[in-house]
This record gives structure tokens, C-alpha cells and sequence, in this order.
């Protein structure tokens, strides 16, 4: 059996299961210009941008703070590269064919539209190639 193999065989079982959150400051100790760039976008604030009596309504929880349930307010690096428990370890993303195995998204316009609907509350249509530059990191 391959390396990869052998991964996929032990990691894919967590992932497709959802995996767990390492939450924002997991990704920060590795990736610290991503995540200040992540600090300054409306994505972190967006749980915080709710007015307090929808700060639980699930109708407004699902895209302002998809992981609430499991501590993390907003929209956190997760919510788009998916949850790095399997991914996170630096021998892991070393490799990127590891990484994406165990569940690293690349994210992308797709993981965006659930989201940026026609029918969400919002000041204008979402474009997806003028809206990735207000979202942009290093990588």
C-alpha cells in the first residue's frame, strides 16, 4: 500500500465524517499573515455583524457563524478550507496531494455560493472574481 494510500485508508474515515475544528488560532500559529489578513475581512466579523437578537438564529447562524456550534464565532478559515485536524499537521502540508486527501479545500467560488445567494440581505450582487480580492492571503 502506498503512503498515500495508507493515509487515505486512516484520515479519510475522520474527514468524511466532518473531521474536527482546530479553530482560527490553529491556523494562525503556522499561518500567521493568512490569518491577520482573515482578521481584517467582514467574513471574521460576520457573527458580529448580526444583530444580537439573530446571533442564534439558525436562519442567520448557518452562513454568518457555520461553526458556531463548535466555538468559533464567524467565518473562520475552516469554514472554507474545511476541518483541519487531518490536514494541519506541518509533515501534512508539506505535502499538498496529502493535504487535499485528508480534506484541505481549496475552496473557490462553489464554497462561496451557498451563501452569497440573490436572496441573502446584501447591498449588491455578489461577484465572485471582485469580491476574492476583498478575501485574498497569503498562502
Amino acid at each position: 500500500m502506498t503512503r498515500l494510500g495508507l493515509v487515505l485508508f486512516i484520515a479519510l474515515p475522520a474527514a468524511a465524517l466532518g473531521g474536527d475544528l482546530v479553530g482560527p488560532e490553529g491556523c494562525k500559529a503556522c499561518h500567521p499573515a493568512a490569518w491577520e489578513s482573515w482578521r481584517e475581512t467582514a467574513h471574521s466579523r460576520a457573527h458580529e455583524s448580526l444583530p444580537p437578537r439573530n446571533r442564534q438564529d439558525p436562519r442567520c447562524t448557518v452562513c454568518h457563524a457555520p461553526d458556531q456550534d463548535k466555538g468559533v464565532a464567524g467565518v473562520s478559515c475552516e469554514a472554507c478550507h474545511g476541518p483541519g485536524q487531518a490536514y494541519a499537521a506541518s509533515y501534512v502540508m508539506r505535502d499538498p496531494e496529502l493535504a487535499r486527501a485528508v480534506g484541505l479545500a481549496e475552496g473557490g467560488e462553489r464554497t462561496c455560493l451557498p451563501c452569497h445567494t440573490e436572496s441573502a440581505p446584501s447591498l449588491g450582487k455578489f461577484e465572485y472574481r471582485r469580491k476574492l480580492e476583498l478575501i485574498r492571503h497569503p498562502r
